[in-house]
């Protein structure tokens, strides 16, 4: 399942009415770190990614401090927070 680049125009759609849960990732590049979970776990978890310089709102919305920071979304809510840098391995033993 290939990445998709969230807005404010999109983010309801893409990540509030989605029937998957929802990885979203508040970096200014995707970063491998997506690409690789996107890869393992298209189908059973979407990916997207947020650029929190152009997205402001979204960063101020769900209290992006730090970046990267992902964000678990299911069932339109946010059921997990994860900050810093890791690789795509490490991300996915958490999310299990």
């Amino acid at each position: 399942m290939a990445l998709i680049a969230l807005t404010e125009a999109n983010f309801d759609e893409e990540v509030k009415q989605s029937s998957l849960p929802v990885l979203v990732s508040f970096q200014p590049n995707s970063g491998s770190t997506v690409d690789g979970v996107s890869e393992r776990m298209g189908g059973v978890l979407k990916c997207c990614t947020i650029n929190p310089d152009t997205e402001l709102g979204l960063a101020k919305k769900y209290r992006v401090r730090s970046l990267p920071t992902f964000l678990l979304f299911n069932g339109g809510r946010v059921t997990d927070t994860i900050v810093g840098t890791m690789g795509a391995e490490r991300l996915m033993r958490i999310l299990q």
